[in-house]
């Protein structure tokens, strides 16, 4: 069966190429399931010609991934360390108090060539340093580093 110059299983494989690029912007593997059951299916229906078959291989496929691939993936691409970019890659970093309280002010520092507010627990003074341990917005969460 014809449907605009295209067969049936290019129709399966162009969907599932959607799908799986779709999947970029969709977290949690959801699309990228139904993209790969949609290429299982377009072989299907390449090899045996019936759209039957091209459905049954579609449920075949999706549960394949859902059931067997997906956990996998979930398990090796989303685990729940906090990523290494961004403002989680300041965490633990050292930074040097410039201005405090006692100079009519509030806490600053400058990491990267950026200005920052500073809050922490400890009294800190102009001079001391500190690790980031948060970032909450534009303020650094930060802690006293004994000398």
């Amino acid at each position: 069966m014809e449907t605009s110059g295209f067969e049936l299983w290019h129709l399966w494989l162009i969907v599932g190429a959607v799908l799986l690029t779709a999947e970029i912007l969709v977290p949690g593997f959801v699309l990228a399931g139904l993209g790969f059951a949609a290429m299982v299916a377009g072989i299907a229906q390449l090899i045996t010609g019936s759209t039957g078959w091209a459905l049954a291989a579609f449920s075949a496929g999706a549960l394949v991934f859902f059931f067997g691939i997906r956990p996998l993936a979930l398990k090796t691409f989303m685990d729940d360390k906090p990523s290494p970019f961004g403002v989680n890659a300041m965490i633990g970093k050292r930074v040097t108090i410039s201005d405090s309280p006692d100079m009519g002010g509030d806490l600053q520092t400058t990491f990267r060539d950026t200005h920052w507010n500073v809050q922490s627990a400890d009294d800190l003074m102009e001079g001391d340093e500190a690790e980031i341990i948060e970032v909450k917005s534009t303020v650094l969460v930060v802690k006293r580093i004994n000398r």
